[in-house]
């Protein structure tokens, strides 16, 4: 399972660095290379819901072999792509293989692990899409600059996910391999649910129209989403059962993974602009500096599962989201005036933080479900996350900008970083209220009213 959560957020991180170098040989713009991004976050968002729906009916170590098949499929074809939109097209593939790749393995630690270990199992696939979000940017980097260009990038995952389809395939129980239940696939829902996905991608990425383009593509979403809701409340088999969601106490969970995933896309998107803007590092020394986070991510990802097991989950969720918001407040405060030290300080606070929200919220909802429910959770649990992403870097790529216009050279840098991670923070508060409340409403009902 860690094989494939590192090569599923290989596949996410890795192709940015060498977007450049495609524009360059297509003779495009940046904003038209920009779609081999877009088309794998779209198709890899919508699908991420009915890829758990597939697991748990024809059985999810079988769903994944398919998956990772698909998106060895769509990285072949972006290797060998003879344009920019066969490029596209692969990356869009990839993504489909994606959407089970990050949704399924989540699912198959209740089937492979005992449960007083869930903790431990959620922190080595944490540290895991740390360590593939990490080494991504680095790898890309060292094949863009070889002889083996943007292609060797593409043709680097074929021997990955051919380990990783291997290993699924010997070393999963059989019962991972059996149907949890079939029941029919909700038509109609999947494709309320897909057209308003997209339409809120491309809202918040894209911006098309400006704002008032924007603004009617919202309005759009929100009607979708209610006949969405209207569905799903009606079907006999819907694709996203909403009243077990209400009935398992998730949904302030999948508001606090929402959050957390907008806070640490700030930490992914805005500091490269500061650390070169306002402090002046190079690219080497910036790509060092931000290497300090996911290695961070990296070393604290089992402890951070351990910690999960032996203090509970809820508390661990929220001293993990307790963590994030004051590394957010701290980015604000110190690197305008300890420069990079302030900056290390803060982000050295952040990923440790953000490991042990990540081991303690999947554990805490993965274990509320049945093992019939557990694909279907975690698809939903990963909307949530991909949502938070899709989120963070529009906001906080927008929230820069106009500090960054308002306020011209190094000064418009630094006040863009404090802006956007001060929105972060408030992000982070909000989502400690959620998990405090969630956590003591939970104390209640297991031991009556505390004086």
């Amino acid at each position: 399972m860690s094989i494939v959560t590192i090569v599923a957020a290989l596949g996410t991180s890795l192709i940015n660095v060498i977007l450049p170098q495609v524009a360059v040989q297509f003779g495009a713009g940046m904003s038209t290379a920009q779609w081999a991004t877009l088309a794998f976050l779209l198709s890899s968002t919508v699908l991420i819901v009915p890829a758990g729906w597939l697991g748990d009916t024809l059985g999810r170590a079988r769903v994944l072999q398919g998956a990772i098949i698909v998106f060895l499929a769509g990285s072949l074809v972006a290797a060998l792509a003879p344009s920019l939109g066969v490029i596209i097209a692969g990356r869009a593939l990839q993504g489909v293989g994606v959407a089970a790749m990050l949704a399924l393995p989540v699912a198959l630690v209740r089937e492979t692990v005992r449960p007083q270990e869930m903790g431990r199992a959620m922190g080595v696939i944490g540290s895991s899409m740390a360590t593939g979000m990490a080494l991504g940017p680095a790898v890309g980097g060292l094949i863009a600059a070889s002889g083996l260009g943007w292609r060797g990038a593409f043709l680097l995952f074929l021997p990955l996910g051919l380990l990783a389809l291997f290993l699924v395939g010997k070393k999963l129980p059989a019962k991972a391999v059996a149907p949890a239940q079939r029941r029919p696939l909700d038509l109609a829902g999947l494709l309320l649910l897909a057209l308003a996905l997209a339409g809120y991608s491309l809202a918040v990425t894209m911006t098309p129209g400006g704002w008032i383009g924007t603004t009617a593509i919202g309005v759009g979403v929100v009607v979708v989403l209610a006949f969405f809701v209207r569905r799903e409340l009606r079907s006999v088999a819907p694709l996203v059962d909403l009243r077990m969601l209400n009935s398992l106490r998730i949904v302030p969970q999948l508001g606090m993974t929402f959050a957390g995933a907008l806070v640490m896309m700030t930490f992914t998107v805005i500091p490269p602009f500061y650390l070169t803007l306002a402090l002046g590092l190079d690219t080497w020394t910036m790509g060092l500096v931000m290497a300090v986070g996911p290695v961070m991510a990296i070393l604290s990802g089992v402890p951070a599962g351990q910690l999960a097991d032996r203090l509970g989950a809820a508390r661990v969720t929220l001293v993990g989201l307790s963590a994030m918001t004051v590394a957010s407040l701290a980015f604000v405060l110190l690197p305008p005036v300890w420069g990079v030290i302030g900056f290390l300080i803060a982000a050295v606070i952040l990923t440790p933080g953000n490991q042990m929200f990540m081991a303690g919220n999947n554990t805490s909802v993965m274990s509320r479900a049945d093992k019939a429910q557990q694909g279907a959770v975690s698809g939903v649990l990963n909307l949530a996350r991909n949502l938070g992403f899709i989120t963070g870097t529009a906001l906080m790529s927008l929230v820069f900008d106009l500090a960054a216009t308002r306020v011209t050279g190094v000064a418009g840098a630094a006040l863009g970083m404090q802006s956007s991670f001060a929105i972060a923070a408030l992000f982070g508060l909000a989502a400690v209220l959620v998990a405090f409340t969630a956590h003591r409403r939970s104390v209640i009902r297991a031991h009556g009213p505390v004086a």
